[in-house]
């Protein structure tokens, strides 16, 4: 079968960085600036620890709070899915971020271990609504040859702001815990108005499920308004298995590689060096990569960056020169910049119009399924046998890029996706995770 390399309805060509830049309309704009403030001020996640032991709670307490925040992020993706598709993007963020800053408020005040439990929870929960939302607003609001563009200068804003507020959280923390809260809800609530905005002007009210318009294949927006719908869609769950099996060996640089290093006698400065390597190469030369990336059929961009990193990670099995881990990080990251634009683009692109939301959302479940699950099969594995993990990285690297290149196949280049009475095959052209914190 022949693929057709996606293109603008109009067939115009690829945009280069620049134009891409000058292509994005201006309400998008407020939404990249607003998550960039977002993830600025994203403090809670990464400091809730330090935090409750400091307040007295012991570090078993302080986990669980932890985890009480992870697992209602993960609730929170699939919540934003749905809520996206029934009331629109542009409310579904507003409400998010509001809400999400209202309880940030809250949780300083609260002395007792259940209530600071549930209201992590809920943090988590409503912090992660608005992904769906924001990333669906890209793919709807952007021409399509723009698409793994823009989702690579969204991708960008993302890491920019998870590298730098950490570093900025650091130095408020010396002063008051109290200043991350108040900031952080601060952000989440400008980020709130800018979608809030958005909304009441109308620009964006539209978008998302309050439309009337017929998706691509021809249905209302009110059939199969379900996740069962997206799991009826054969070809996308191989995309979802891809990007399972992708999040479980990439995992490994946070879970298996640290023992790995301190292994083979290397400090702990070395694998912060590593991760340092990695965002500045993402952060620099992703937008670059794209421009070049973007001319690839989607399946092709993302199959070769899957197997990158599946070859990066088995790479590290060569130690235990520091070279060698170098070239090997490097690796990696290449394939993480090549993959994940195309890769984070695709369920919008692919999703009918009144199930966007819920797609974008259901790629999000699996990678969150493999980030909890890598680790704990990463270092039981590498207990074992240390060379066993990065043989078993490539075993399962192999496996995605045949289900990413399987399901990833282009309906609109001659072969009839086929259709249920309750379901369609994608019918959208050729992206985490983003990597979340």
């Amino acid at each position: 079968m022949t693929e057709q390399k996606s293109a603008a309805p109009g067939g115009g060509p690829h945009p280069s960085v620049m134009q891409a830049l000058r292509g994005i309309p201006g309400p998008i704009w407020l939404v990249l600036v607003g998550m960039l403030v977002n993830r600025l001020g994203n403090f809670l996640q990464i400091f809730l620890i330090l935090y409750l032991t400091a307040k007295g709670f012991s570090a078993t307490e302080a986990g669980l709070a932890l985890g009480a925040y992870g697992a209602g992020s993960v609730v929170g993706v699939l919540v934003g899915g749905s809520a996206s598709d029934r009331i629109g993007y542009a409310w579904t963020i507003a409400g998010s971020m509001a809400l999400a800053g209202l309880g940030t408020l809250l949780l300083p005040h609260f002395d007792i271990l259940p209530p600071i439990i549930a209201v992590s929870a809920l943090i988590g929960l409503l912090a992660q609504m608005y992904r769906p939302a924001s990333a669906a607003l890209l793919v709807e609001r952007t021409p399509e040859d723009h698409h793994v563009m823009v989702f690579a200068v969204y991708r960008m804003a993302f890491n920019l702001g998870t590298t730098v507020g950490p570093l900025l959280g650091a130095l408020l923390i010396s002063h008051s815990y109290q200043v991350i809260f108040y900031l952080e809800a601060g952000a989440q609530l400008v980020f709130a108005v800018f979608a809030l905005t958005l909304a009441r002007s109308g620009s964006l009210a539209r978008s998302g499920g309050v439309s009337a318009r017929p998706s691509a294949d021809g249905r209302t927006p009110g059939e199969s308004r379900s996740y069962t719908a997206v799991l009826r869609d054969t070809r996308y769950v191989l995309f979802l298995l891809a990007l399972f099996l992708n999040a479980v060996v990439y995992i490994q640089h946070t879970s298996a590689l640290p023992l790995q290093i301190k292994a083979d006698g290397h400090s702990v400065g070395f694998y912060s060096a590593l991760l340092s390597l990695n965002a500045v190469m993402v952060i620099c030369l992703e937008l670059l990569f794209t421009k070049y990336v973007q001319k690839l059929p989607g399946r092709i961009a993302v199959a070769l960056g899957v197997g990158l990193v599946g070859v990066g990670m088995n790479l590290y099995v060569a130690g235990p020169s520091m070279a060698m881990y170098v070239v090997a990080t490097i690796v990696w990251t290449s394939g993480e910049m090549i993959g994940t634009p195309t890769a984070s683009a695709w369920p919008g692109r692919v999703a009918p119009g009144h199930l966007r939301g819920r797609y974008i959302a259901a790629a999000a479940f699996p990678m969150q399924i493999g980030y909890a699950i890598g680790p704990v099969l990463g270092v039981a594995v590498w207990q074992a046998s240390s060379a066993a993990v990065w043989w078993l990285s490539g075993i399962l690297t192999v496996g995605a890029v045949a289900a990413a290149w399987v399901g990833m196949r282009d309906p609109r280049a001659g072969e009839p996706a086929e259709q249920s009475p309750e379901a369609t095959e994608p019918v959208g052209g050729a992206p985490a995770t983003e990597h979340t914190p």
